[in-house]
C-alpha cells in the first residue's frame, strides 16, 4: 500500500509516542491450580513484570468486582494510587498498555495472546467477562518506566449462572456455515486490485465477516481495532484533536484498493504510535453486493500486517509498506481479537474450489498462504 503524503507523516512524527524496547512475557502463575475456581482472591500487583497471572480462571459472563489499595511511584509522580495519573502531555507520547488512562493505573486482560484487549480496571471497578481464560492484572505503562511499589487487591467473581448484569456468556452455537460457503466460494473474489477497473491484483480476501454494519462496527471497537481516517484532512483535524485531548493518534490514512468496483467502505488498524507509519496490523473491508439467504449482510476483508518498507516495484522512484508475506498470520490474528473480545458467535475455515498459496501483491511483494479463507459470524 501506498504512503500518506509527506505532510501527514510529518504531523504523525510530531504527535506520535516513541517506540520502546520489547515487553516482557506474563508472568508465571502465582497460585496453585485450586485458586483456578476460586470466587475470592487476593494479589499483590507490582511492577516486577508486565502482567500478573492471578490464578483465576473465569467464564464469559462471569463479573469481577475488582478493588485494589496502596500506591506506587512512576517518574516524577509518587503516591500514584490504582486510578492512575491524570494524563498530561508527555502521555502522548508513550505505548501504554491502555492508551486512553493514566500512568499507574490498574489494568487486567483475559488471557495472554496479543490479540487479548487489556481495559482499565482503577481501584473500584466491575468488569464482565467477554470470554473464558486466565485472568491479568497489571500497571499501566510502557516500556521505558517500571512502577516503584505495589497494589494490595481483592477480587470477587460471580460466576456466569449466578450474574445478574447483562451481557452473560453466550449459548453454544449451532451455526451453518454450509449454505453461506456454497454463496462464497462461488461469488466471493480472490484479490483485491489497484484500480477500480483491471489494475494490477493485490492483497487475498482472506476473511469474512457476517453482521450489519453496526453490529462489524461495535464488534471492531470492542476488539481494540481503530478506523482509518479516509483523507490527510481528516487525519490532520484527528491528529491535533489527539494531542489537544492528551491521546496518540494511530488512525493513518490507508491508500484505496478496490474490490467490486469500488474503494474499501472501512479500513481499521492496531498499532503504537509513531511505528504506525511503518508497522501495523490493518485490513479493508467492504460491504459484500450479496446476501446468503438466513445469514444477513457479508463484509469481505482483506488483511495485512506492515512490517516495514520497501520499493514499491511499480515505479523506480516509489516506496511502500513491506508486508509479513505469511498473510495467513493477519487473518487469524483479526478472528482473535474478535474472538478475545466476546464477540463472535462462530468461526470456521472455507476452502476455495481454487486456493492460492503464493503469488505478489500490486506493488510486488510475495504472499504466502493455505488458500482458506476465515469466515466470522458475530454475536
Amino acid at each position: 500500500m501506498k504512503f500518506a503524503r509527506a505532510t501527514l507523516i510529518a504531523v504523525v512524527l510530531i504527535v506520535l509516542p516513541l517506540r520502546g524496547a520489547g515487553d516482557s512475557e506474563a508472568a508465571a502463575p502465582l497460585t496453585g491450580a485450586s485458586t483456578a475456581n476460586s470466587t475470592r482472591l487476593n494479589v499483590t500487583v507490582s511492577g516486577s513484570q508486565k502482567w500478573i497471572d492471578t490464578g483465576m480462571d473465569v467464564e464469559a459472563g462471569d463479573k469481577l468486582h475488582i478493588t485494589a489499595e496502596g500506591t506506587v511511584n512512576m517518574g516524577n509522580n509518587s503516591g500514584v494510587t490504582a486510578n492512575g495519573v491524570a494524563r498530561g502531555w508527555v502521555d502522548t507520547l508513550r505505548a501504554l498498555m491502555v492508551p486512553s488512562v493514566g500512568r499507574g493505573a490498574l489494568v487486567g486482560r483475559i488471557g495472554n495472546s496479543d490479540a487479548a484487549t487489556p481495559f482499565f480496571i482503577g481501584a473500584d471497578g466491575t468488569v464482565q467477562a467477554p470470554i473464558a481464560g486466565r485472568f491479568y492484572l497489571g500497571i499501566n505503562t510502557d516500556s521505558m518506566q517500571t512502577p516503584d511499589g505495589k497494589y494490595e487487591v481483592h477480587i470477587d467473581r460471580t460466576a456466569t449462572n449466578a450474574a445478574t448484569a447483562s451481557g452473560v456468556a453466550a449459548r453454544q452455537s449451532m451455526y451453518d456455515f454450509k449454505p453461506l460457503f456454497a454463496v462464497l466460494n462461488a461469488k466471493l473474489p480472490y484479490r483485491v486490485s489497484d484500480q477500480a477497473q483491471g489494475g494490477n491484483p493485490g492483497d487475498l480476501v482472506n476473511f469474512v465477516i457476517v453482521g450489519s454494519q453496526q453490529q462489524v462496527t461495535d464488534a471492531l471497537k470492542a476488539a481494540a481495532w481503530i478506523p482509518a481516517d479516509k483523507t490527510n484532512k481528516d487525519a490532520v483535524v484527528s491528529a491535533l484533536l489527539a494531542t489537544l485531548q492528551k491521546n496518540v493518534y494511530v488512525s493513518v490514512p490507508m491508500s484505496m484498493l478496490y474490490l467490486f468496483g469500488r474503494p474499501q467502505d472501512f479500513g481499521y488498524q492496531r498499532a503504537e504510535a509513531v511505528m504506525v507509519a511503518a508497522q501495523r496490523h490493518h485490513f479493508r473491508i467492504w460491504n459484500a453486493p450479496f446476501a446468503a439467504t438466513q445469514n444477513g449482510p457479508i463484509w469481505v476483508g482483506a488483511g495485512t500486517h506492515d512490517v516495514g518498507i520497501e520499493r514499491d516495484q511499480r515505479s523506480p522512484d516509489a516506496m511502500t509498506h513491506k508486508i509479513d508475506q505469511e498473510v495467513d498470520n493477519e487473518r487469524d490474528f483479526i478472528g482473535a481479537t474478535l474472538q478475545q473480545a466476546g464477540q463472535v458467535e462462530a468461526m470456521s475455515y472455507m476452502t476455495r474450489s481454487k486456493p492460492i498459496t503464493s503469488a505478489r501483491t500490486a506493488t510486488g511483494g510475495n504472499i504466502q498462504s493455505d488458500g482458506r479463507v476465515l469466515v466470522i459470524a458475530l454475536k
